[in-house]
């Protein structure tokens, strides 16, 4: 086993080494049922309810005190201690470390963004344990969708805040993932897919230290006979990523480009802007456009690392090249499908 902490999921049906998915920042283990508790907090705790990722709730009410609970795992035959530390970071694709906060979350009434639980043996109840006394939260700004992160601290010293630090670069950001397995994220926008044609936004901001990364929009179960399209504006002509309406030639085709940023303090801050266009066929509820920025790695052997390490950050990308080389071949492009390391996303959610 590769890892035997206190394991949060990144999405329904992960496990510690079991199959993988491509919505990684779609916790079901982190539950924010707004400005009302849980009418019974012990739902988060059943096996039943954990294995269907049940009660799926992510409601945000600005400027006053919301309810989250976190929940996990112990994969050990043993009972273990561990510490969970609760954070929201304003909505970005890269939520890089150095902008979590924890100011106005409490816990028991004091101003407090951990607990410490004590988890069963995986043979009782899976191992399974949460917050039944929720955290407490007040999402700081209006007109403003935050992603929650829970964070396990086990083993020893588990009182002492993690270390956040400041990571200003795109293989840092990677490294920070590929080590921190005891991270779950909650960073999914829900849109409504009865509509014709749907719309989103997702803030993007760029390594401080500027350089290298790639840019790309994900299908994830969506219909062959609808079309996408994204632009992100770049610091210049050459960096500026314009995909017009174009069909989806598979139901997760993953159109990427690759960029380069510059260095600046709080890094190059741009957005995407996309569009799905549904066709004849209803896109499925539960299915999802996602936004993505991703790496190859410094080394030819990166993908193959993480591949033994994280497999749940890998995707298959349909990979145009630069923004200039695209602009001067168009649909021609030749694309290369290339698997690539995902170190951020936001997954709209289309629902019914």
């Amino acid at each position: 086993m590769s890892y035997d902490g206190f394991f949060i999921r990144d999405y329904v049906g992960e496990t510690i080494d079991g199959p993988k998915g491509t919505s990684w920042t779609n916790s079901p283990d982190i539950i924010c049922p707004g400005t009302t508790p849980l009418a019974d907090p012990n739902v988060i705790t059943n096996a039943d309810n954990y294995n269907k990722g049940l009660p799926q709730l992510n409601n945000q009410t600005p400027l006053t005190n919301n309810w989250v609970y976190v929940r996990g795992v112990n994969p050990k035959s043993v009972p273990q201690t561990s510490t969970v530390f609760l954070y929201y970071v304003d909505t970005t694709i890269v939520l890089w470390p150095q902008n979590w906060m924890s100011t106005g979350i409490i816990y028991g009434g004091k101003q407090q963004n951990w607990v410490t639980l004590n988890a069963p043996a995986s043979t009782d109840n899976q191992g399974i344990q949460g917050t039944i006394s929720p955290f407490g939260w007040t999402p700081p700004r209006n007109n403003t969708h935050y992603c929650l992160v829970a964070w396990a601290n086990n083993g020893d010293d588990q009182l002492t805040p993690p270390d956040l630090g400041s990571i200003g670069s795109v293989p840092d950001m990677a490294n920070f993932i590929l080590t921190h397995p005891n991270v779950g994220w909650k960073n999914t926008t829900e849109v409504d897919a009865t509509v014709p044609t749907i719309q989103g936004v997702a803030s993007i901001i760029g390594p401080s230290s500027g350089g290298l990364l790639s840019i790309g929009l994900q299908c994830d179960k969506l219909p062959k006979d609808g079309y996408i399209e994204f632009s992100v504006p770049g610091p210049d002509a050459d960096n500026t990523i314009i995909l017009p309406k174009t069909q989806i030639v598979s139901p997760n085709y993953a159109p990427t480009f690759q960029v380069t940023y510059p260095s600046m303090p709080g890094g190059f801050v741009t957005q995407m802007n996309w569009k799905y266009y549904q066709g004849a066929t209803p896109a499925p509820a539960g299915s999802n456009v996602i936004p993505f920025v991703a790496t190859w790695g410094l080394t030819s052997s990166f993908i193959d690392e993480v591949r033994q390490i994280a497999p749940q950050h890998l995707i298959d990308v349909h990979h145009y090249g630069s923004p200039v080389e695209f602009q001067a071949n168009g649909r021609n492009s030749e694309t290369k499908i290339r698997t690539i390391m995902v170190i951020g996303s936001v997954p709209f959610k289309l629902t019914r």
